[in-house]
């Protein structure tokens, strides 16, 4: 006996349309004969493929000119139509189960589907199934990243992923998604990671070192990156990606990123260290990759040894360059960070502040140069002739009048409250060669 488990027996309503009802082998197997003759094609072909895009459905809509005229005729045959139509036509499935029970098949639609071409398969069922299943996997899969330890350390980055859960960034395969996820926050996790390159980072925390070179776990650790410094600034184009990267330690590579020193020596053996020594002995500006820094701290530095005591630290290559050439050999150690520091900088002044270097810093009397100024103070840094008397010393030795705009945003300046006024009420920027001749006089060894 052929059996379909739950089948409700007697006639069809729209609530069971769908089940078949329990039939004998011996009736299972006449209808199946019946059924494979070509006249009814219309049933077992053209009406099954239009219901089980939708089960629920209890209409279908054909179009009748994709069927035979013999299957066209048998099918208007069997619904009685009183004339044969052609086109687009509708039928109830309701009142076709009713007529197939009536006729010599006495079964039901589902059942006379199910003997004759194997158990329904609902399209549209199957595919809320299918969404219903990838929106729990979604909803688990974004309240599992809530939790990573990625946004456990920049909790600012809770809105981050809200807002890449609700603009769909992410791919959209649920799988990709979510290992696009977990390895964007497995980098998130240990950043900020100064001194560090893109390669040595995307090798250590996802095992291969051009994991992080394109495609989209770098796009979602620098989209990331972006909402923590400025979201509206996006992270479109070659610099800005840099800048994202550098803002949280990271080069590009370990030889673009460089710092320009002079008369900076420390202490070890190794290449770095004699690099640093014959120009310092000679009072000639030097440039380290970050490569050179990384080899000088896992191999040359030597443990215990007696680090620079102080060192100067400026903003502009043209004070080093002046002091180099008035000074030489005579000039105290100085380190230039060129504007903002790059990786490579802020590695080395990482270093000797923690080995106890006292670092003094100047930079230029505007915005970006105050800045700069704060994010090394903040650090440890120790401002030099940075405060508002210095600022006005300087107007008075200012050649250049350079126009001061108001800043976009409110500026402080906690080593010295008074100068963010001073400047807004003189209105012009001193740059440091403007004060080139007060810096000479400290880095002087002659005067120190």
């Amino acid at each position: 006996m052929s059996t379909y488990p739950n089948a409700p027996s007697g006639n069809s309503d729209a609530g069971d349309l769908t089940t078949p009802e329990v039939l004998d082998d011996t009736a299972a197997a006449r209808i199946s004969t019946v059924l494979s003759e070509p006249s009814w094609q219309w049933l077992t072909g053209t009406v099954r493929a239009a219901w089980e895009r939708d089960l629920s459905r209890r209409n279908v809509r054909l179009d009748l000119s994709a069927l035979t005229a013999a299957e066209a005729a048998a099918m208007a045959d069997f619904l009685r139509w009183p004339t044969h139509r052609t086109g687009i036509t509708t039928v109830s499935l309701i009142r076709l189960d009713r007529l197939l029970r009536s006729s010599g098949l006495a079964a039901g639609l589902a059942a006379c589907l199910t003997v004759s071409g194997g158990a329904l398969h609902n399209e549209a069922g199957q595919r809320r199934a299918d969404k219903a299943a990838q929106r729990a996997a979604s909803d688990q899969l974004w309240a599992e990243a809530a939790a990573h330890p990625g946004i456990m350390r920049h909790p600012q980055l809770h809105e981050w992923l809200t807002e890449e859960w609700r603009t769909g960034r992410m791919p959209a395969d649920t799988a990709v998604r979510r290992q696009v996820i977990t390895d964007a926050l497995a980098v998130l996790a240990v950043l900020p990671d100064p001194g560090t390159a893109l390669a040595r980072l995307a090798s250590r925390v996802l095992g291969d070192a051009h994991a992080l070179d394109d495609g989209p776990v770098q796009a979602a650790v620098l989209r990331a990156l972006s909402w923590l410094a400025n979201p509206k600034a996006g992270t479109s184009g070659a610099a800005r990606k840099r800048e994202l990267w550098e803002s949280a330690g990271v080069a590009l590579d370990t030889v673009s990123s460089t710092v320009l020193v002079l008369r900076l020596t420390l202490p070890g053996r190794g290449p770095a260290v004699t690099t640093l020594a014959a120009n310092a002995e000679a009072g000639m500006p030097a440039r380290l990759t970050l490569g050179q820094l990384r080899h000088y701290l896992d191999t040359e530095r030597v443990p215990g040894a007696r680090p620079p005591s102080a060192a100067y630290v400026c903003e502009n290559p043209s004070v080093a360059e002046t002091a180099a050439d008035a000074l030489g050999p005579d000039c105290g150690p100085l380190i230039c960070v060129e504007g903002r520091p790059s990786v490579a900088a802020r590695l080395l002044l990482q270093e000797l502040l923690g080995v106890g270097t006292v670092l003094h810093y100047h930079g230029d009397f505007d915005w970006a140069g105050l800045a700069i100024a704060r994010s090394l103070i903040i650090v440890g840094a120790q401002p030099w002739r940075l405060g508002a008397s210095d600022y006005l010393r300087g107007l008075r030795h200012n050649s250049r009048q350079k126009k001061l705009l108001p800043p976009a945003s409110p500026v402080t300046t906690p080593w010295d409250p008074g100068l963010v006024g001073t400047m807004l009420k003189h209105e012009v920027a001193v740059e440091e060669e403007a004060v080139i001749e007060d810096l000479l006089s400290d880095l002087s060894s002659r005067q120190r």
